[in-house]
């Protein structure tokens, strides 16, 4: 009934002095303009209440939404969706400041309009400049969170960036290591690797494996086996000397003589006195027995 108190006290000053139709019915008009400006009024500082709490509930979410991600460690997996929910609290605060902006903007014109009213409401003014200082201090509160999210976005994309090159560091790295371990593999085998060639002198002769050594005339001088000056692996059989300590002989019914450079002191069995061997070459010391040479020549008797 209030709200109609002033239009009745126009109607009854109006019928009392005898004002005219015309005016009475100009004063009406105008009561009703001024009842409906501060309906109008009072309804949009009533927006600003539920905007205001809008915007608290939508700062809260930004922060929740920032701190879960911060505060877990999700794993390399779960690295983009960290990114991801960053980005979504930050868009989401960008939005939340929009608003205010906005809303502020709106505010601004209401409180022009409250001022320019005919029934000038001092409780409404005082409300709206209330709701002005809580926009700013809902703003400087966005803006700080907005601030952090980026810092910590900047934050991740370095780290990203440092994972990245760790990556490629390690790729390389494994890259090298396989490498490395190809160039191991390869020289130990090298290092392992021996070679053995047994036949009659002929035989050995032919292939150029051995040669003749110095001269004889009548009964003066002599001649003896040598390994050729520059053996190749071609026309010996290759072994591993750390597996192959066992080398058969192609006859047991013979007798061997080493013409290489290795000696029979590191043969484990099969070596007569004369330091020749029958049956099998049982290598005793690999590392002493090969290390004169890689290359092992047995001429038969």
């Amino acid at each position: 009934m209030r709200k109609y108190a002033w239009t009745l006290f126009v109607v009854g000053a109006l019928a009392t002095t005898g004002c005219n139709q015309a005016e009475l019915k100009k004063a009406l008009a105008d009561a009703k303009s001024a009842e409906a400006q501060k309906d109008s009024l009072l309804t949009e500082v009533l927006e600003t209440t539920q905007f205001v709490t809008d915007i608290n509930s939508e700062l809260a979410k930004a922060k929740s939404l920032a701190v879960t991600t911060a505060s877990t460690d999700p794993g390399v997996p779960g690295a983009r969706k960290d990114r991801e929910d960053r980005k979504a609290a930050l868009e989401r605060v960008n939005a939340v400041i929009t608003k205010l902006n906005e809303s502020e903007a709106k505010l601004a014109e209401t409180e022009t309009r409250a001022k320019q009213s005919r029934q000038r409401n001092a409780r409404l003014l005082a409300q709206i400049e209330t709701y002005k200082k809580t926009i700013e201090d809902l703003r400087t509160t966005a803006e700080a969170q907005k601030a952090e999210l980026a810092d910590k976005n900047t934050q991740i994309a370095t780290l990203a960036g440092r994972v990245d090159t760790l990556s490629t560091e390690k790729s390389q790295l494994e890259t090298d290591k396989a490498a490395l371990t190809d160039t191991v593999v390869n020289l130990t085998a090298y290092k392992n690797t021996v070679y053995y060639a047994i036949g009659t002198k002929d035989e050995l002769v032919k292939k150029g494996i051995i040669t003749k050594e110095g001269s004889k005339f009548l009964v003066f001088g002599g001649t003896r086996l040598e390994p050729a000056r520059n053996l190749s692996p071609e026309g010996f059989t290759a072994i591993d000397k750390t597996t192959n300590k066992s080398i058969p002989l192609p006859r047991t019914d013979k007798k061997y003589k080493i013409v290489s450079r290795q000696s029979p002191t590191y043969l484990a069995s099969g070596v007569t006195k004369d330091g020749k061997i029958t049956g099998a070459v049982e290598i005793g010391q690999p590392e002493e027995f090969w290390s004169a040479s890689k290359y092992l020549i047995l001429v038969q008797d």
